[in-house]
């Protein structure tokens, strides 16, 4: 969302160091972003568990960014953040929470009527790479359908560059896994999982999460992105580990 709507705010949050959830949540509660950082890694607020305190304000900065970047209302804001989240709040608290969202990320806005102009002139909608996802010419778009087709051109473009990532990651390791005679074993999701002999696992760990978290996009794609995506790595000798 921070490549496709521009929001300064949401692309500075990006940044090495920096925590979206945590600014988030001290936007919510009006608390001081750096200082509430310093409490969720164990300062203490006198008198309170602060860092307990700091968790349950990112929690509802993670609710919010997570729940909101689609267009979702503060009535689904509410029941997504009870049941998906297990984080229970008012009707109050989620109009709140909504207008701060948006006053926060103007930029996210924005993208939403960018995304539907385009959707309702052209037919179709593009992904960071370009590949066209149809959404239908607007004289299809009924009443039935209208917000269907809307919430496609908003996400799509998000959820298909994802997919596409991964696409080139795999492209990536192709290449790379024979030089450690590793084998792909699946993904799911947003992971990759990769099977390594034991000899070449310390070797293999660091270079592949130095490739995947520089891909060659502008190679690719032929774009430059203005925010890195570093991916994490764990490794283990079972599916448990």
């Amino acid at each position: 969302m921070a490549v496709m709507s521009r929001d300064p705010t949401m692309l500075k949050l990006c940044e090495p160091g920096e925590d979206a959830h945590a600014f988030m949540g001290s936007r919510i509660r009006g608390f001081d972003y750096r200082m509430m950082c310093d409490h969720l890694h164990g300062e203490e607020w006198a008198g309170t568990d602060s860092r307990a305190l700091a968790k349950q304000f990112r929690q509802l900065g993670k609710v919010a960014n997570l729940s909101l970047q689609y267009r979702t209302s503060a009535l689904t804001l509410r029941r997504v953040s009870r049941v998906s989240h297990g984080v229970q709040i008012s009707d109050t608290e989620a109009r709140a929470i909504h207008a701060t969202y948006l006053s926060t990320y103007p930029g996210v806005k924005k993208y939403w009527k960018h995304q539907i102009r385009i959707a309702r002139e052209m037919g179709y909608i593009e992904t960071v790479s370009g590949r066209r996802i149809q959404v239908g010419r607007e004289y299809e778009w009924t009443d039935e359908t209208v917000w269907g087709r809307e919430s496609a051109a908003i996400n799509s473009p998000i959820q298909g560059s994802g997919a596409e990532q991964k696409y080139l990651a795999l492209a990536v390791l192709k290449d790379y896994l024979p030089r450690v005679d590793g084998r792909f074993y699946m993904e799911l999701h947003d992971g990759i999982f990769i099977v390594v002999p034991q000899q070449h696992s310390d070797k293999a760990v660091v270079e592949i999460k130095e490739l995947l978290s520089n891909l060659p996009y502008q190679k690719a794609w032929g774009v430059n992105l203005p925010v890195q995506f570093p991916v994490d790595a764990k490794r283990g000798l079972s599916w448990g580990q």
